[in-house]
C-alpha cells in the first residue's frame, strides 16, 4: 500500500473531554458524526490507550478546557505524539438558549466545535516558564492577602467609628500608621479583632517580601528569562511585577507572532461591530487576564510620566474624546502602545531606547 492511498484511508477523528480530579468524560466525533460518549477514571493513559484501540486509522485530535487540573493531560498526550488544543472557557462559542450543562454535554460541545474547527487553544507553557508561573501566583495569592487585610481593617474602623481617632492617613500604609492603629483606644472585642487583623496585614507582607525574593533568585538563575527581563523592563513604564507577571502568563515572548497577538492576549484590543463601509469599533474585549491587564495600565501611568512621547499620544487621545471617559480611554491606548514596543524589544532582542 502506497503512502498516498495510506493518507486517504486516515479519517480525521476529534476527542472532545471534560475533565474533572476524578474522571474523564469524552466524546468522540469521527466524520462529522458523533459516535459515542464515555466515563472513564482520570487517567491520560488509559484515555490515550483507548482511543488508539478503537480508532487505530485515524488523525485524532484532543481538545479539553483550560482549569484547575493543570497540563498534565496535555503533557501526556503530547509526548506520544499526539495533537491536543487546550481551549480557554470563555473562547467557546455558546448559544444563548442554553440552560443545562454537565460533562457529557460539555465534552461533546467540544467535540463538536473540534470538529467544525471552531476551536482555538491557548499557548501552554513550557519548561522554566510554566515554573514561573507558580511562583508568580505565590506572589499574586499574598498580594491579594494584603489587599483583604487592608479592606477588613478599614471596614473595621469604619464600623467601629475610629476613624475620628486617626491623625495619619491610609493612604499608604505606612508604618507610622500601623503603630498607630495598635495604639488606637478602643473595646476589648474590637482590639482583639483589630489585631488580629494586623497580624494577617503583616504576615502578608512578609510573605509578599518572601515570594519577591524567589522570583528574583529564580530569574537569576534562568539566563532565557533573565534576558527578557532585561528587555522588557527597559520599556518606560514596564516594571518588574509586570514584565515577570507577563512572562507567566503568556510564556516564552519568542513565540509571538504579531503585536496584535500580544495586546489580544492582555485584552486590550477593541471589539468592532462593522458592517459594509461602515467601521464601528468598541471598548477593548476584557477576554484577556484581569490582573495582568490591571499592570498594564498600572505601568500606562507610569510611562507618561517617562517618555514625552507617550505623554503627547495620551493627550492626544484626551482630546479627541467625551471629558468623560476620554482619560480612560487614553491610558488604555497607552498601555496598548506598551504592547506594541514589547513585542519590537522581544522581536529584536534588544533594549528599548526612549526617543
Amino acid at each position: 500500500m502506497t503512502i498516498s492511498t495510506l493518507q486517504l484511508n486516515k479519517v480525521d477523528t476529534s476527542v472532545g473531554i471534560d475533565v474533572d480530579k476524578n474522571s474523564f468524560s469524552f466524546t468522540v466525533t469521527n466524520n462529522k458524526m458523533m459516535y459515542r460518549a464515555k466515563k472513564i477514571p482520570s487517567n491520560p493513559k488509559q484515555l490515550y490507550n483507548y482511543i488508539c484501540k478503537q480508532y487505530p486509522d485515524s488523525n485524532v485530535t484532543y481538545a479539553y478546557e483550560a482549569g484547575p487540573t493543570g497540563y498534565h493531560l496535555y503533557d501526556y498526550l503530547v509526548s506520544k505524539g499526539a495533537k491536543c488544543l487546550v481551549v480557554s472557557p470563555n473562547t467557546i462559542p455558546k448559544a444563548s438558549n442554553e440552560t443545562v450543562k454537565n460533562n457529557r454535554i460539555d465534552s461533546n460541545k467540544l467535540s463538536e466545535k473540534l470538529s467544525n474547527n471552531q476551536l482555538k487553544s491557548i499557548r501552554v507553557p513550557l519548561g522554566n516558564y510554566r515554573e514561573l508561573r507558580n511562583l508568580v501566583k505565590i506572589r499574586e495569592n499574598y498580594a491579594d492577602d494584603r489587599t483583604a487585610a487592608k479592606q477588613r481593617i478599614k471596614s473595621l474602623l469604619l464600623y467601629a467609628n475610629l476613624y475620628q481617632f486617626i491623625k495619619e492617613p491610609d493612604c499608604n500604609w505606612s508604618k507610622r500608621f500601623v503603630e498607630e492603629l495598635k495604639q488606637i483606644p478602643c473595646t476589648s472585642a474590637v482590639r482583639a479583632r483589630l489585631d488580629m487583623l494586623l497580624m494577617d496585614l503583616d504576615y502578608a507582607r512578609k510573605q509578599l517580601l518572601s515570594s519577591h525574593r524567589i522570583l528574583r533568585n529564580f530569574i537569576k538563575q534562568n539566563p532565557d528569562i533573565r534576558n527578557n527581563m532585561q528587555y522588557a523592563t527597559s520599556v518606560p513604564g514596564i516594571g518588574f511585577i509586570t514584565a515577570v507577571t507577563l512572562f507567566a502568563k503568556s510564556g516564552n515572548p519568542s513565540n509571538l507572532r504579531n503585536t496584535r497577538e500580544l495586546a489580544s492576549f492582555i485584552g486590550l484590543t477593541p471589539t468592532e461591530h462593522s458592517t459594509g463601509d461602515t467601521v464601528n469599533r468598541g471598548p477593548i474585549s476584557h477576554l484577556g487576564d484581569k490582573k495582568l491587564r490591571k499592570l498594564f495600565v498600572e505601568a500606562a501611568w507610569a510611562a507618561i510620566r517617562k517618555d514625552a512621547q507617550l505623554l503627547l499620544f495620551y493627550h492626544r487621545i484626551v482630546s479627541k474624546n467625551h471629558p468623560k471617559g476620554a482619560k480612560q480611554k487614553a491610558i488604555t491606548a497607552v498601555a496598548r502602545k506598551l504592547t506594541e514596543r514589547l513585542y519590537r524589544v522581544f522581536k529584536d532582542q534588544r533594549n528599548y531606547v526612549v526617543h
